[in-house]
């Protein structure tokens, strides 16, 4: 078996290579001078001059008819084309090429156009060269000798031929001759292009399906857009931190369009810069549907893709059934089964099931069961499920399960589980807000009549912050063994270094030798406080609070008989049957500000 394993090898290796090389035998150049010979002589000494042999019938041409040929450095396809005139086909296969009577066209069936692609000035045949033309979307590449061959239908009105390839200067052509033509076609280089491409290269080598080399550039999907420096200064760390995640997103784009686009397709995304636009459009995947291989250069009006599909834009309205990829802007609602992705600005309505990623600016609403991310700025609503992330500035709303991230909040509000922002002009609500440089935040270490020693955690915006807490009294007898508490506060800034707290808070108190699951007491705290500055980063503060505390044990809180700060009682005198108090206390400490 492995031994047939290994001959099946061989022969699909040797077929390979023999596809190639008789692809390269109309390819071979020769020179040869022939002056009205009959046409089997003239066959034959072309075949010796290239190391091949014709295969034809005798019935098919006029093998006594005198020719002439004068080729200088000319190809085989190029000597046989204007030897034959198109009354002849020809093929190459292994060491021979396979003539055949040319059919006759009916008038309303499709022809070829035919030829090669030549730099102007150096005569060189130019690889990778894209040939469209625009009203009926039929394209085609030229290959790694330059050839091209392109099927246009017979229909009423202009058809213009479209050439274009990276670095030189566009062509377009307009196509008269409704009949088989070969059709040389010449390019400028486009000089001032040429020279600022030299800075990088851009281009790697890949092997097609039919395992011959030839150069694919890399996709680039959208034109870099910068960060207005208003919004995003260099020396701001988020300015890195968006360069990398565009960066980042970028090249999960691209490798989802590489998953579906072949190196024909690439080719074209990277030669043309025009615009083409189309009312409607249904594809089944990226580049197989009514767009052809040129979908990513069009902007549609209606998109409907039944798995994924790809375009440079939309105007109106776009349904994936599982992802959606815009290469620039998308105008009007957006829907995805699964993501849509977006390589510019958004402005209208976004919804996917898992992620939509926008890189660009949006204007609008954004929603998703899991995450979104906008890579410049974003103006709306912002709806997901565990995430959403602005890269820029938002002036709206950003609600989530999950965390919400915005480098700038000029207006509308972070509401999550978890806030983060670089600045923010507004109050974020959630159970942890984290705003960078004009945030409020305080560590702070205290005491009072419940607790000998308290730290707390403070931070979000002045206005409302979260408060983590905790507080420990040792191994005192007379005491719980300390409390963890949650909670929210606000603060005033009255000038001059000082400030005034108003501060609510959760506690769960834990006793020794307890076990968590026979937790049972709680300890409500309202507290308020004036804050001193001693420094830039350090105050002192003091305050009073009034404290509820609650549990399912009499007699387990004996406040009364201890030492440090005595508490104000407030109701019915305490006994060992009650399992509630409440009182007035104090606290005093020391805060490290941000």
């Amino acid at each position: 078996m492995a031994v047939n394993k290994y001959l099946l090898l061989a022969l699909f290796f040797a077929i390979s290579i023999g596809f190639v090389k008789s692809q390269d035998l109309l390819e071979k150049r020769i020179s040869i001078k022939i002056s009205s010979q009959p046409l089997d002589e003239t066959l034959k000494k072309l075949g010796d001059a290239g190391n091949f042999s014709f295969s034809y019938s005798p019935d098919i041409i006029d093998i006594k008819s005198k020719v002439s040929i004068q080729a200088d450095n000319q190809s085989i396809r190029e000597i046989l084309t204007e030897l034959f005139k198109g009354k002849v086909t020809f093929r190459a296969k292994r060491k021979y090429i396979i003539l055949q009577k040319a059919d006759i066209p009916e008038p309303d069936e499709n022809f070829d156009l035919n030829g090669y692609i030549i730099d102007n000035k150096t005569g060189r045949k130019l690889a990778n060269a894209s040939i469209y033309e625009t009203a009926t979307l039929a394209s085609t590449v030229s290959n790694q000798f330059g050839y091209y061959k392109i099927r246009l239908p017979v229909v009423p009105g202009a058809l213009r031929l479209e050439v274009r390839k990276e670095d030189y200067i566009g062509k377009s052509i307009s196509v008269s001759n409704r009949k088989d033509t070969f059709l040389h076609i010449r390019l400028n280089p486009d000089t001032l292009q040429l020279l600022s491409n030299k800075l990088t290269p851009r281009e790697q080598s890949i092997t097609d399906s039919l395992h011959r080399k030839v150069v694919v550039p890399k996709i680039q999907l959208v034109s870099h857009v910068e960060m207005p420096e208003e919004t995003l200064p260099d020396t701001q760390p988020a300015a890195r931190d968006y360069a990398r995640l565009k960066q980042t997103y970028q090249k999960v784009q691209n490798n989802l369009i590489s998953a579906f686009a072949s190196a024909k397709q690439a080719i074209h995304t990277r030669n043309i810069s025009d615009t083409l636009h189309r009312h409607y459009q249904a594809s089944i995947l990226p580049f197989f549907g009514t767009n052809h291989e040129l979908s990513g250069n069009v902007i549609n009006t209606y998109s409907l893709n039944l798995i994924a599909g790809y375009s440079l834009g939309v105007s109106t309205l776009e349904v994936g059934g599982i992802l959606n990829v815009v290469r620039g802007n998308v105008n009007g609602f957006q829907l995805a089964g699964v993501s849509n992705i977006v390589g510019n600005n958004v402005t209208g309505f976004q919804y996917a099931n898992v992620l939509n990623i926008t890189l660009g600016n949006f204007q609008g609403f954004q929603g998703s069961n899991l995450i979104n991310y906008t890579g410049r700025n974003f103006s709306g609503f912002q709806v997901a499920g565990v995430g959403n992330v602005v890269v820029g500035n938002l002036d709206g709303y950003q609600l989530s399960a999950g965390y919400n991230y915005a480098n700038t909040v000029r207006s509308g509000h972070q509401i999550g589980f978890i806030n983060y922002a670089d600045s923010s002009a507004t109050v974020p609500f959630g159970l942890f807000s984290y705003v960078y440089q004009n945030g409020y935040r305080r560590f702070e270490f205290s005491t009072d009549e419940f607790n000998y020693f308290n730290t707390a955690f403070k931070t979000g915006v002045s206005r409302f912050y979260n408060i983590f807490s905790l507080g420990f009294n040792g191994m005192s007898a007379e005491k719980p063994l300390g409390t963890i508490g949650y909670g929210f506060g606000t603060a005033q800034n009255l000038g001059k270094g000082w400030m005034v707290n108003a501060d609510l808070t959760g506690n769960v108190v834990l006793f020794k030798d307890q076990e968590i699951d026979e937790i049972n007491a709680g300890l409500f705290k309202f507290s308020a406080s004036i804050e001193k500055k001693l420094g830039r980063k350090l105050a002192l503060f003091a305050g009073p609070s009034i404290n509820l505390l609650t549990g399912n044990e009499s007699g387990r809180i004996r406040n009364g008989e201890t030492n440090g700060i005595k508490p104000f009682w407030l109701g019915r005198k305490r006994d060992q049957s009650k399992t509630g108090y409440s009182w007035v206390g104090f606290q005093a400490g020391i805060r490290f500000c941000n």
